[in-house]
């Protein structure tokens, strides 16, 4: 039977992270510096869970603005990282995000957010969008001081749910995302962003879709048919 315990990651997969590229404009006069940004804030929390050396998502953001900052020559102030923090603040939903979320729901899904920010950011931006009473779950990994795609990570989400990995399907826009989660015994569903792909490296799971709306409906429609099947 298909996991009816779906775990979302949140950054970009439920959250638009596409107003932060006016800060990088205004910062650095590129826009597509955010996606620099964002890359080099996932290689450093894969190189602070391999090493044992902490550090949250927040400090790994400034520190990766400050690199970027570094590397491009120019000179931030601390206005600077209030722009940033202050934009990912003010994150919203992608247009489909809530309605997907809200059919998941009503067909019976046990809906959990697992989000590599720390617990103090995704709880004031779920709040602040209204996301927070669709979940069962908002978590951080900050329980268990690794990042994705860690196994332990997945594990905050488990232990939470009182199940199995094998009991979970992780749902994200990230390839690295989705691997890790299938590895670590769950299964899982890409939504295939903009020009996103799988990378071969990485496993490919049974449920793809361009948007989360695409990825739900592939969701209920398995769940439908072995509800039939009974």
């Amino acid at each position: 039977m298909a996991p009816r315990n779906l775990v979302f990651d949140v950054n970009e997969t439920l959250l638009d992270l596409s107003p932060l590229d006016a800060v990088f404009e205004s910062l650095f006069g590129d826009p597509t510096l955010r996606a620099s940004w964002f890359s080099s804030m996932l290689q450093w929390s894969m190189v602070t869970t391999l090493s044992g050396r902490y550090l949250d998502f927040a400090e790994l953001a400034e520190d990766s603005l400050e690199a970027l900052a570094l590397h491009r020559g120019v000179t931030l102030d601390e206005s600077s990282s209030t722009a940033l923090f202050d934009t990912i603040a003010m994150l919203t939903p992608h247009p489909e995000v809530p309605a997907a979320l809200e059919q998941l729901r009503a067909n019976g899904f046990t809906l959990t957010a697992l989000t590599n920010s720390p617990q103090r950011t995704v709880d004031a931006q779920f709040k602040r969008t209204g996301l927070t009473p669709l979940f069962t779950h908002v978590l951080s990994v900050d329980k268990a001081k690794k990042f994705k795609p860690h196994p332990e990570a997945y594990a905050v989400a488990s232990t939470a749910l009182d199940c199995d990995p094998s009991d979970m399907r992780l749902v994200a826009a990230h390839d690295w995302d989705v691997t890790g989660a299938m590895r670590a015994g769950c299964a899982a569903a890409f939504v295939a962003r903009g020009e996103s792909t799988l990378h071969p490296a990485g496993e490919r799971p049974d449920i793809i879709g361009p948007d989360l709306a695409s990825v739900a409906g592939q969701l209920i429609a398995i769940a439908n048919a072995e509800n039939a099947g009974r």
